[in-house]
């Protein structure tokens, strides 16, 4: 990927000598920002371009070309990177446009690209794209209106987008306000090279410590794992705007590139057990980006706030508790050093108040923030200020340019005023390059997600040992049993099956016996003693109350007969074809708050465990959870405490709390479960697994499970 990011040489195929057309700005761009190498333009209707002689086709060209950017008919695409492999090109961008997006005739010719791509080893961007910039090595293939900016700004956020045009328009805005960035690629519709194998390496740059990504979809969920437990070992955040969180915006998605856009659950719950710092707008990524290319990462969660305005102070705090950020108490020593400098009607809590005072006392307004940054519960500070203007602005602005410098904690600065009224004191700040916002809800939320990735990060690094919670072997001799159980299960298990098969990943099911005879259904009871229940075991009957063949709490060996009957008879009648093994009596568990747990398989991730309460709350507000397999028991914490109807496990209103880290346990077992048997099972549903009280355990009460 060097020489992609870095071509000593590269041809333009197409190149026009009018400057402001697409074939034309890649010629004028690398000149006018200073690209070392060579440049060769391609096009048999001219003898020049500028003032370089211009080749008839690729294979004219004298010297080596590590790049060829396509700008041509969309037909004449595959016929251009014929001749580029021959010459012995290893990189093209295809900025045409006509292929996969556009109809079935475009989509059989990105087809052929892809095989030709795959066949000869060629490396290529798009098509549909905009190129790549490597701004330290003033590289710029690509043609986008925001490389007229002059100079560009170099930093240390990397930038892969799936859109072109709009990735662009953040790049010139967040450029315009002063963000540097290391490299930037529109990828178009990924025929060969993908956004992860591009985030893969700017992830090992030496001058990358951001990572930016427009994303409509993925194509490799493991890959996308590895680069983000990458960015969490180098810490180096992981920023996504990732859209198509709607059927309609879904749709756009996969008009615009074709992409496979998978499904936003699980998209959120991936992002969420890797740290990936999911934004919502255009605005957050150049906040973000802006402020963690001049902040050291934090650490924790205790955010500080200094204000000269006792509501902005409010507004802060709010939003940091929103955010999940802890606004600490200040301990007793720190309260009393700011005590000292500040008048009495301020405020020396959390957030503190030094109101306007700060004009007349600048050296005590320093010494505050000096006390906030040496407090050891304050993980980074927001400091807020109002309408503070002229000399006493200024002289505050360069105080603050001189702590944010010096600070080993991250600062981030709000000075709520307008352009014409405080622009001296802005520029202060932007010649020290000290990052600010006009809206105190805006800098709590870009220094907040940097907060929570970097508490988020010190989690991780603290996991077990073995994520997973499972050796290799220890994989080996739950899968091979449960795969050779498989191979002798229909398609769709029993009840019964289903449970034995969770048994085997040591998951507590139910005391049960399948009874085909009155006679057997007693000896059963005999050793299970009631209250008891009957089911029908048929891998042709999933509905068991719809089907009338289930009866629950029975107490007696005359209900038992009578059960095992109404269950064995309505069953027949309910479906005459099934295959029916006969009536599964089972131990009735009682006391138990009803949970579901399933697996499902994306085409992105793979394996995913989803988690809710039952009834109601799956059914009608579907308050679930989910998360990729595999994951372990502080993960699955989260993942329980993440639902809504989290208090009724945990014992609301006075109701005894339910075994969580039972339930926990479990769904670690599960997890492991479908990331080992992840080509066996297509889908697992347990509804209900049953909670008891703390200390008591969790049983699996029903069970369903489906082959691949």
């Amino acid at each position: 990927m060097d020489k992609f990011f870095n071509p000593r040489s590269i041809a333009i195929v197409g190149a026009s000598k009018d400057f402001t057309s697409i074939s034309g700005k890649p010629i004028k761009y690398l000149l006018e920002h200073g690209y070392a190498g060579k440049i060769y333009p391609v096009n048999p209707k001219y003898q020049e371009i500028g003032n370089f002689k211009c080749y008839p086709g690729v294979a004219e060209i004298p010297g080596e070309v590590d790049m060829a950017l396509i700008a041509i008919n969309y037909k004449r695409v595959l016929q251009v990177l014929t001749d580029c492999h021959a010459k012995g090109v290893k990189h093209a961008a295809i900025f045409s446009s006509g292929f996969a997006e556009a109809g079935e005739e475009g989509k059989k010719l990105q087809q052929e690209i892809t095989a030709l791509a795959k066949e000869t080893g060629m490396r290529v961007l798009g098509p549909n794209c905009q190129g790549m910039v490597n701004l330290p090595n003033k590289i710029t293939a690509g043609f986008s209106a925001s490389l007229e900016n002059k100079p560009l700004v170099p930093g240390s956020t990397g930038f892969v987008t799936q859109s072109g045009a709009l990735g662009y328009s953040i790049f010139n805005m967040a450029q315009e306000l002063g963000v540097g960035f290391s490299y930037i690629v529109s990828t178009g519709n990924e025929v060969d090279l993908h956004s992860l194998e591009l985030m893969e390496y700017m992830m090992e740059d030496d001058s990358t410590n951001l990572l930016v990504a427009y994303l409509e979809g993925i194509k490799d969920g493991d890959t996308f794992k590895r680069v983000s437990r990458r960015g969490l070992e180098l810490g180096k955040p992981i920023v996504a705007l990732k859209v198509g969180r709607t059927d309609v915006g879904q749709k756009a998605a996969s008009s615009h590139t074709a992409s496979l856009t998978g499904s936003d659950d699980v998209f959120d719950a991936f992002f969420r057990q890797n740290g990936i710092i999911r934004v919502d707008d255009i605005e957050d990524i150049i906040d973000i980006a802006g402020l963690f290319n001049n902040i050291p990462l934090p650490e924790g969660k205790g955010l500080g706030i200094v204000t000269t305005s006792g509501g902005a102070g409010i507004l802060a705090a709010d939003t940091a508790v929103a955010m999940g950020l802890a606004v600490p108490e200040l301990d007793e020593a720190t309260r009393a050093k700011i005590g000292t400098v500040i008048p009495d009607y301020g405020s020396a809590m959390n957030p503190v108040d030094v109101t306007a005072q700060v004009i007349n006392d600048p050296k005590g307004f320093m010494k505050v923030l000096d006390a906030m940054l040496d407090s050891d519960n304050i993980d980074g500070l927001v400091v807020v200020i109002t309408m503070i203007a002229g000399t006493a602005g200024e002289r505050l602005a360069r105080d603050i340019t001189d702590i944010s410098q010096r600070a080993q904690k991250p600062i981030a600065i709000c000075w709520t005023a307008g352009d014409r009224l405080m622009d001296n004191c802005f520029a202060i700040l932007r010649k020290g390059e000290v990052p600010y916002f006009k809206s105190p809800v805006r800098c709590v939320k870009a220094l907040g997600v940097l907060m929570n990735y970097g508490y988020f990060r010190g989690r991780w690094q603290q996991r077990d040992e073995v994520e997973a919670g499972v050796s290799a072997s220890a994989k080996t001799r739950s899968a091979e049993p449960a795969r050779e159980f498989l191979s002798r299960c229909d398609h769709r298990l029993t009840e019964h099956q289903g449970k034995q098969l969770l048994a085997q990943f040591d998951i507590p099911v139910t005391q049960e016996q399948v009874a085909r005879t009155e006679a057997e259904a007693l000896e059963i009871a005999g050793r299970l003693g009631f209250p008891l229940a009957v089911k029908v075991d048929s891998p042709d009957i999933m509905h068991k109350t719809e089907a009338g063949a289930l009866r629950l709490f029975i107490n007696s060996n005359e209900e038992l007969v009578q059960a095992f009957n109404e269950v064995m008879e309505n069953s027949r009648k309910y479906a005459p074809d099934a295959r029916i093994n006969g009536a599964l009596v089972q131990e009735m568990v009682e006391k138990g708050t009803e949970v579901i747990v399933g697996i499902n398989n994306d085409p992105q991730f793979g394996p995913v465990v989803v988690f809710g309460l039952g009834g109601i709350f799956v059914e009608v507000l579907k308050d679930i959870s989910m998360r990729v397999a595999p994951f372990n028991h502080a993960q699955a914490m989260d993942m329980i405490k993440e639902i809504k109807g989290y208090g009724v496990l945990a014992g609301a209103r006075g109701q005894a709390p339910a075994d969580i880290e039972a339930l926990a346990d479990v769904l670690v077992k599960v997890s492991r479960m479908a990331e080992t048997m992840k080509d066996e099972i297509k889908e697992l549903d347990i509804n209900p697994l049953l909670v008891l009280p703390q200390g008591k355990g969790v049983k699996v009460a029903d069970a369903l499970v489906i082959k691949k």
